[in-house]
């Protein structure tokens, strides 16, 4: 049975993301344990989580909606506002902390995370790196992105969606960690 690990993006709950033995739900750091595992998938802002701590990944590894190339912060919550009118924040699904002082730490994480450039990263990983994007996704993982992504030759699946968390994201995610779909990660 593979191994499933799964960084999710900024501000969201574990109740979104269905359980499953082989499927691990980890907010933040990767660890030990983490490290071992067969696939490692972030989600949005998990994705740079994930690329940040990708020299202790020993599996392959799979972004969903990365926020890429580096813009400016000003592009960034320009786009925010924009995905908040279009997609929303699911409230059911995302849970903003009550504690200011969690919340700025958080931010600042983020802002960090949004400021650094990736590439070289993605350049030493893309033997064992796919991207799954939602079509819709207009504001974090746009056209923009698929460009920066191609022009590294990643290779990039495109699924029916947008930039949340929805049933395509997770039967794509079934498909290519369970045994038989293994083959559709670059090897």
């Amino acid at each position: 049975m593979k191994k499933v690990l799964l960084l999710p993006g900024w501000m969201r709950t574990l109740r979104l993301y269905k359980a499953h033995n082989d499927f691990d739900v980890r907010i933040g750091k990767l660890d030990d344990e983490s490290v071992l595992a067969d696939y490692v998938i972030g989600l949005s802002l998990g994705s740079l989580a994930v690329l940040q701590q990708v020299e202790s990944i020993k599996g392959k590894i799979i972004l969903i909606n990365p926020p890429l190339p580096k813009k400016s912060i000003l592009i960034w919550f320009v786009n925010w506002l924009k995905f908040i009118v279009t997609e929303g924040l699911f409230f059911e699904r995302q849970k903003f902390t009550r504690n200011p002082i969690k919340f700025i730490s958080a931010l600042i994480v983020c802002v960090k995370l949004l400021n650094v450039d990736f590439s070289k990263t993605l350049d030493s990983i893309k033997g064992r790196l796919l991207i799954i994007r939602g079509r819709n996704d207009r504001f974090f993982c746009n056209d923009k992105t698929i460009k920066f992504l191609s022009a590294r030759e990643i290779r990039i699946i495109e699924i029916n969606g947008g930039h949340n968390w929805c049933e395509e994201i997770e039967k794509t995610i079934n498909d290519l960690t369970k045994d038989t779909g293994s083959e559709l990660l670059p090897k």
